[in-house]
């Protein structure tokens, strides 16, 4: 059974965005395709076929499973006891991490959806979930959406940090194409503020655009347009709430032509106005 405790205004977070169950078949029946999947397995196990790769996992393993990656066969042991958190691709693009993901990181997780976890490793990962569910019971709290979006930044803190640690422990995807999408992020730090088309990255990696979106896709689960406006919006939301410049100073920084297009912008891909999460500052 599904539940889901969430605040409904227009502009925070709706409902349906972060979702727990207990059930590994129904969180992986593909109804929650557009859905990034953790599942923290505490007891039992369970196999799944994705990309035509046999995948198994025991207790003590967490499993990553990025949205829109098909899954076949997926087969739960009687008895398996999991804890499972899904949260939806319009919650990612408007709650950016304002440290940019690593793209090994990403790249890991996405070829690797399991990993072994350490005692340590799931204790942490499970106190962070029951920190979110009491989190999302708390509707009567005056900062109830605040202390959710804390919440869950922690937990995607620790959980990245965590497959980071593993990531350089194991080698990844190797190659031209995993060297093409970390260049691809290494210009996004460097010209984000200023462009924001794939034909721009492109054209300095002297590769197509639907080349660089397929390399994209293939390496880290999204293509290029996502991490475009991904690192726009992370560092758009560091200006709007740590700093106390004017929307026109960061509009004009970010190189729109008008303040009302970066209005749009930023309430299109997030859900917000500038001015909207400056309020809740």
């Amino acid at each position: 059974m599904y539940f889901c405790l969430m605040a409904t205004k227009e502009y925070d977070i709706q409902v349906q965005d972060i979702l727990f169950t207990e059930d590994i078949l129904e969180a992986c029946s593909g109804t929650y395709n557009d859905y990034l999947l953790h599942i923290f397995i505490t007891q039992g196990s369970m196999s799944f076929v994705m990309d035509d790769k046999l995948y198994q996992a025991q207790a003590g393993s967490g499993i990553i499973l990025i949205e829109g990656k098909p899954l076949r066969d997926v087969r739960v042991e009687k008895g398996t006891k999991a804890v499972v958190l899904m949260k939806s691709r319009r919650y990612h693009l408007s709650h950016p991490l304002r440290t940019p993901h690593n793209i090994r990181g990403l790249t890991y997780y996405y070829d690797n959806p399991i990993m072994q976890m350490s005692v340590q490793d799931m204790e942490l990962c499970l106190r962070d979930l029951d920190d979110i569910k009491c989190r999302l019971s708390q509707t009567d709290h005056f900062y109830h959406q605040e202390t959710l979006e804390r919440s869950m930044e922690n937990f995607v803190y620790d959980i990245f940090y965590i497959y980071s640690v593993c990531n350089s422990q194991q080698s990844s995807k190797g190659g031209r194409e995993a060297l093409l999408a970390q260049q691809f992020i290494d210009l996004l730090q460097q010209h984000v503020r200023q462009v924001r088309t794939v034909e721009f990255y492109a054209d300095k990696l002297f590769v197509t655009p639907k080349y660089l979106s397929r390399i994209c896709q293939q390496s880290t689960g999204h293509n290029a347009s996502y991490w475009i406006i991904h690192f726009t919006l992370a560092q758009i939301m560091e200006e709007l709430t740590s700093t106390d410049r004017t929307l026109t100073d960061i509009s004009n920084d970010f190189n729109f032509p008008y303040l009302s297009h970066f209005t749009r912008y930023v309430k299109q891909h997030s859900g917000k106005t500038p001015s909207e999460y400056r309020i809740k500052r």
